[in-house]
This record gives C-alpha cells, sequence and structure tokens, in this order.
C-alpha cells in the first residue's frame, strides 16, 4: 500500500461518510445555538416575572384606590333628572350669595 492510499483509509468518517470532525463541529454548532435559545428564553423569562411585579403592584394600588372612592359618599337621585339639576343650581345659587356676603 502506499502511504496515501493508507492515509485515505485512515481517515475516520461517519456512517454518511461525513469526516468526524465536520460532525462534531455542527453538533457543537448545534449545542451552542441551542444554549443561545435557552438563554433568551430565560431572560425573557425573568423580564416578564418584572413586568408581573410591576403589574401587580400598579393593580394593588388601583384596588386601594377604588377602595377610597368606594368609602367617600355618594351623591343619590332617584328623582327626575331636571330636579336634581335645580337642586344641584339652587346651592351654587346659596354658595354664591353666602359668598358675595362674605366679601362685601
Amino acid at each position: 500500500m502506499s502511504a496515501k492510499h493508507k492515509s485515505r483509509s485512515s481517515r475516520k468518517t461517519t456512517k454518511n461518510g461525513s469526516p468526524r470532525n465536520v460532525t462534531r463541529l455542527r453538533k457543537v454548532e448545534s449545542l451552542e445555538r441551542l444554549r443561545e435559545r435557552v438563554q433568551a428564553a430565560a431572560d425573557e423569562i425573568i423580564r416578564l416575572r418584572a413586568e408581573n411585579a410591576r403589574m401587580s403592584q400598579s393593580i394593588g394600588e388601583l384596588q386601594t384606590a377604588i377602595k377610597k372612592v368606594e368609602a367617600q359618599p355618594r351623591l343619590q337621585h332617584d328623582g327626575d333628572a331636571g330636579d336634581l339639576r335645580e337642586r344641584v343650581r339652587s346651592f351654587i345659587r346659596a354658595i354664591d350669595e353666602y359668598l358675595d356676603h362674605e366679601t362685601a
């Protein structure tokens, strides 16, 4: 056997005939892409958790504000809207007269 022939036959190949170092390189590249995708997913999970915490805090603040508003007295009127309007105007006139009297 010639040296040239011997070196060709001694090269290691995979089942499909590719050199083993090429197959190994492909595996390394695939693993590297997988690692990058896993890292990106982990980063997104961290970002979403932070956003979730901010949203939970905002919801808590809104719930507190709603409770404060609900605790305040409300104007209730079961009658006609025109009657309510006239009552409000009457209150405004009374306040205006009071203020005019105080400043005079």
